[in-house]
């Protein structure tokens, strides 16, 4: 059982007051410095492990709740900074999803 997906879905949820600031969300209780540090880690891994961008494009597109089902996925991806090959990477990645929104996205 891959527990990637709702490790990472936590992740996101938990610092999505960090990661788009311009939006309504309140932060949750386990938000904090680490927790933000190994999320940053996570998308770091984007230019080492090349499986890694699909694994988070796959767990945004099957996640559920306010965060994902209008996902900034532009404000996500420069939030971090990672250069333009992560960038390209993730971006061809959600190119695969199975929603359509995140699908044009990835443009």
């Amino acid at each position: 059982m891959d527990v990637f997906p709702k490790f990472f879905r936590r992740l996101v949820s938990g610092n999505a007051p960090k990661l788009f600031p311009g939006a309504n969300i309140k932060a949750s209780e386990n938000a904090g410095a680490g927790n933000y540090q190994i999320l940053v880690e996570e998308m770091q891994k984007v230019l080492k492990d090349t499986t890694q961008a699909q694994k988070i494009a796959e767990t945004i597109d099957e996640g559920d709740g306010d965060i994902f089902r209008d996902f900034d996925l532009i404000a996500f991806v420069e939030h971090f900074g990672l250069g333009p090959v992560a960038e390209t990477a993730l971006c061809l990645a959600f190119r695969a999803c199975t929603r359509v929104d995140l699908r044009n996205k990835g443009w």
